[in-house]
């Protein structure tokens, strides 16, 4: 069992996200879920998933003005989720009310750089002057000086991060791929286990487990792929 990879539970309904991780928790031990499956279960599912004895990366993004995102917060930390996402560029502000909510939990914020679906192009359109990776060193540093100590970024900022951030940081990655499949909709992106050799400490893996045509074996390949079997 590895923490190493967690299962993107990117599903409609809560009977399929327990039917992946009944079958994958002897292989994975913390899975991913997102805006689609929580939107549709709330709560219930985390407390379901939970009940089944994994972790739980209750991913949010959180982004508005501080107090409302300290009491979401506070809400994950209700739930005994092991990491909670917001996103860097909500500010200083709210980055510290996050990482204040969490104080005295086992939940750990993560905070968001610059998502894996944008490049230099996208980031252009909507008025930011740094390239992606710029930008990601720049909340990177945002969010060590309010105390988080955990990012989400692709697989491509990893090395800068390690060498431009001081404070011990865990990083989490994003679409991944196994190093057979193309890069769909992730613009900055690398297979997972050159994102485990460049020092990520999670990868967060979806379609090519979810979408196999057996995802118990897709979980082992990968795992191989990885040094993690």
């Amino acid at each position: 069992m590895t923490d190493k990879l967690i299962l993107a539970l990117d599903v409609d309904r809560a009977d399929d996200a327990l039917a992946f991780v009944r079958r994958l928790k002897p292989h994975l031990s913390l899975f991913k879920v997102g805006n689609q499956l929580f939107t549709r279960e709330g709560p219930a599912i985390v407390k379901a998933l939970r009940a089944e004895g994994v972790d739980i990366f209750l991913d949010q993004k959180w982004h508005d003005i501080p107090q409302t995102v300290a009491h979401a917060v506070k809400s994950a930390v209700a739930l005994d989720v092991r990491y909670v996402t917001v996103h860097a560029s909500g500010g200083l502000e709210m980055l510290q009310a996050a990482q204040e909510a969490v104080k005295g939990s086992r939940t750990e914020i993560l905070a968001v750089t610059v998502l894996t679906s944008l490049d230099d192009d996208a980031l252009r359109q909507i008025g930011f002057g740094h390239s992606a990776s710029d930008q990601v060193v720049h909340l990177a540093r945002l969010a060590v000086k309010a105390g988080v100590r955990g990012l989400v970024c692709s697989p491509q900022e990893i090395e800068l991060i390690r060498r431009y951030v001081d404070e011990p940081i865990k990083l989490v990655t994003p679409g991944v791929r196994s190093a057979s499949e193309g890069v769909q909709d992730q613009k900055r992106t690398l297979s997972a286990a050159e994102a485990l050799k460049r020092g990520a400490n999670h990868l967060v893996i979806g379609r090519p487990i979810t979408k196999a045509a057996d995802p118990v074996a897709a979980t082992q390949a990968l795992m191989a792929e990885c040094g993690l079997a």
